[in-house]
């Protein structure tokens, strides 16, 4: 497993809250995550909810992880960080096997399912940011707003 733990969480938290306005809630008027820099590109997306069955929301979800990791490939580098915020907080691999919870998901889900989930750079400068109150992803970095742009995510408006 290509994932690692990081046991000094509060050097990345704080990394974290210096590139981002971030104050986590539970309101549906919560707030947006956005960069601090107000010269740093990003926009938040919408998701889509259009599933019906079971075994297609299934399928669904699964072939958003897989868009969403050809995303990370294109565009995150070797290694990135994934930070599920007041749970854990790992550095991975890229390009390696993500490991899989108790119901088959990515450990640090791609979608927000009452908690919030964050992939970023190593620099933080790029990152996909999910809210779970306001059911958005914010996308952060000029080349990543502008591929989603350009060529559409089939779970985001």
């Amino acid at each position: 497993m290509e994932w690692y733990e990081i046991e000094h969480v509060r050097a990345v938290d704080d990394k974290f809250r210096a590139k981002y306005a971030f104050k986590p809630s539970s309101s549906i008027f919560a707030k947006p995550i956005i960069p601090n820099d107000a010269n740093v590109v990003f926009k938040e997306y919408k998701i889509l909810s259009h599933r019906t069955y079971e075994e297609e929301a299934e399928r669904e979800y699964f072939a958003g992880e897989a868009w969403t990791k050809r995303l990370f490939l294109r565009f995150f580098g070797e290694e990135m960080y994934a930070l599920d915020w007041y749970h854990e907080a790992y550095r991975f691999l890229v390009d390696s096997e993500y490991p899989r919870g108790e119901f088959g998901d990515w450990y640090v889900p791609y979608l927000p399912d009452g908690d919030y989930y964050f992939f970023l750079n190593m620099e933080m400068d790029l990152a996909w940011l999910s809210h779970p109150w306001r059911k958005t992803v914010t996308v952060v970095g000029a080349e990543l707003v502008d591929y989603i742009e350009t060529n559409g995510c089939p779970f985001l408006k």
